[in-house]
Parts: C-alpha cells; structure tokens; sequence
C-alpha cells in the first residue's frame, strides 16, 4: 500500500496486534527508550491466539536457541509479580514428558542439552514416573523427562498485565482498531493504514498480528508461509475422589497434552496439527469443539488416568494457531520492505517465547544485543533458503 499524504499521527514504532507478543513487543520497546510507540488491537487484547493459550512455560527443547529464549521467558514470568505488583497466577506445578523405551537415546541427549544450559530436568524410568503420579497406569516401557521448574501463567491476566505496565512506562495501546495495510515508499515502511481511514505514520512497523499476519503480507504481495489453524481443546473434570490434578504431561505416546486449570478442569490437547481445520478467515471460524474430540481425549487420557473415565466434560474450544511448515515462527526483518518486521509463525510456541521474542525483537530495532534470540535461526525468509528449523521430534510443537 503506498504512502497517503493524509497522515493524521506520527509515531516512532507501529505494532500490528494485542496478544501476547504484541504487548510484550511494546513492553520491552518502551522499556529500552522507544518513546513512541503505538499498538493496534482489531478488537480487544488476547482476542485471537492468546486468549485460549495454555500458556504452559516449559524448557524442553532440542536446540539451544529455543532453550535459552524459553528459560529467560519463564524467569521473566515467575518474577514478574514481584517487580510489577501484578498478579498473572503464575503457577510451578512441573511438567512430564513421557515417550517410550524406544525414545530413550533421544529424550536423552535433549535432556543434557537442556542441563548444559542450566535447565533442572532428568531422565526417569517407569518407576519414577509412576512415583510421580501413582493414580497412573504406566508400563515397564514407559520413560519420561522430569522439568520441576515448567509452570504456566493465566493467559488473559498476563496479556492485560504486560499491555498495563507497557502503557504505564509510555506505550499508547488501542483496542477496536483494526489495521487494514501497511503504507510503503520506496521499499519502506511509512506505517499503517486503519479500517477507519486514518494512517499512522512510521518509520517501524512490527507486524505480531498472529493469524493475521499472513493477510497483511499478502496485503504487500508478500509470500510467506504463514498458515491460520484450528486445534481443538476439551476440559474435563475429574471425579471427585481423584484428588488435586497438579503436574502438566506432553505424551508423546498417545499424542496429548494435559494440564491443569484453575477452575479444576484439566485441559487436554493433542500434540499434532493433523487434522486441525484450516482458518482461511480468521474472523470467521468455529469457536466450538467437536464431540468427536472431546470423546478422544478422554479416551486417550484414560489410557494414563483411569478414573478420567468417569471425568465431567465441561467441553472445550477451537482456537487459533498460526503455523509454519517447519513448527517454528518467523522472528526479524521482513527483507522485501526495510523497516517492516515480522513476529509470527509460533505455531503453538508463543506464549512461553514471548519475553524472549519482545527483548530481542526490540534489539534488531534498536540496533542493541537481542538476547537469546537467534536471528539467523529464526530468520524471516530462512525457508526460502532451503534452512528449516530441524528437530528430532515427530511432533513439531515439541521444538
């Protein structure tokens, strides 16, 4: 879109969408010294992928990179409280990885790239992992790596929270307004154009619109692999004599995952995208579940937690992700238009990357050391390069 002669705002840094990373975005933005900086919700913050996060923060991952960014993200979410005086429920309950014997060699060498970095996890056998959940059934052939530290945050108070301290050291935060393009002359960025017509103007445009960031690319005739989905999420509730459901579980086994919520409910999503719907509009699409996957999840839970035969369904929720074909998100400079930036792509990843992703998107503007965020790694165009993020992993939200 090119550039308007009627600009009505000025601003140092325009960024597109009010989820997690958006927020965070502004956030560290205002807090390196960027005065100016606007954010511009289409609706209200958390309203696309946030909202519905289960905003687990775990470590466990294959590469360094992503170890590094997520351990840095969960330390600035358990101490967020403390500096900020804002409650966003941080919860520390760990988080078991369980995979079979088979996997052993590999669930291995992960865990010691997770330990070299300083992640506390380790390697346990059937025994173990039944120690750590005797209302379970657990094979002899079952093996799992053990993160004490893994926790999750509630993630609409967090969204508010980080959008709430970011306002107070200067960023301006808009909700109910929706950005239809990005202005351009040149082969830069010149800012936004609003639905309602107005423009903004900017030398900085920070697209971290989540499924909707594909479109505005497109919007540019911009062509990146950025693709809206629809995972679905049921919650149960227990029986009663069950006792407290604490510890979050990836099963690599069975193909879930499983974590507790405040309300009682444990939520349960599977591991793949396999059969996830498509979302050609993210606008319009099914925010219901499906009875078909409500009924697979408990019967895949059972397999682990025999009374979830009896759990309550309190049903669930289509969500949002958006994905790339290698399960990692595009992080940097968009090269096609100078001062356009891109943070998208999280494909399930972005709630525990979010502080990571804020620091060091905020250094590539900046000019300043982006932390553990490895900008060649996660470049924008990487995959165009024949240079997929590779893991050892079948399931790519493992990482």
């Amino acid at each position: 879109m090119s550039l308007s002669p009627a600009v009505t705002e000025t601003a140092d840094v325009v960024i597109i969408g009010g989820g997690i990373m958006g927020v965070s975005i502004a956030l560290h933005l205002v807090q390196d010294g960027v005065e100016n900086v606007v954010l511009l919700e289409k609706e209200h913050l958390g309203a696309g992928s946030s909202g519905k996060s289960g905003a687990i923060l775990r470590q466990h991952y294959s590469r360094e990179a992503s170890i590094r960014m997520a351990r840095e993200s969960l330390q600035f979410y358990r101490t967020f409280g403390a500096r900020y005086g804002r409650d966003i429920g941080f919860e520390q309950p760990g988080m078991l990885f369980l995979a079979n014997e088979s996997a052993r060699e590999a669930l291995e060498r992960n865990v010691e790239v997770q330990r070299s970095v300083g992640v506390d996890t380790r390697v346990v056998d059937a025994q173990e992992v039944r120690a750590l959940e005797p209302r379970g059934t657990f094979g002899d052939a079952v093996l799992g790596a053990w993160e004490p530290e893994a926790a999750y945050v509630n993630p609409v108070r967090t969204v508010y929270a980080l959008a709430d301290v970011a306002r107070e050291h200067g960023a301006d935060i808009r909700t109910e307004a929706r950005v239809s393009g990005v202005l351009t002359e040149n082969g830069s960025a010149r800012g936004v154009r609003r639905a309602d017509g107005a423009a903004i103007h900017a030398p900085v445009v920070v697209n971290a619109a989540g499924p909707w960031a594909g479109p505005l690319l497109d919007e540019q005739d911009l062509d990146y692999p950025l693709q809206a989905i629809r995972p679905e999420q049921a919650y149960l509730e227990p029986p009663g004599d069950f006792g407290e459901a604490t510890t979050m579980y990836a099963d690599l086994v069975t193909g879930i995952y499983w974590k507790p919520e405040p309300a009682g409910w444990t939520r349960i999503g599977k591991m793949s995208y396999d059969g996830d719907d498509d979302v050609p509009d993210p606008d319009d699409y099914d925010e219901g579940i499906d009875q078909s996957f409500i009924d697979f999840t408990r019967e895949a839970i059972t397999e682990r937690l025999p009374a979830f035969a009896q759990a309550t369904s309190w049903g669930g929720c289509g969500a949002l992700y958006t994905i790339t074909p290698d399960a990692h998100p595009l992080i940097g400079p968009v090269p096609e238009i100078d001062g356009l930036f891109l943070a998208s792509g999280f494909s399930g990843h972005g709630f525990k990357l979010a502080p990571s992703v804020g620091q060091g998107l905020t250094a590539l503007i900046t000019g300043g050391d982006p932390g553990p965020l490895d900008p060649d790694l996660f470049a924008v165009d990487r995959l165009r390069h024949d240079r997929p993020v590779t893991v050892p992993y079948a399931y790519g939200i493992l990482g």
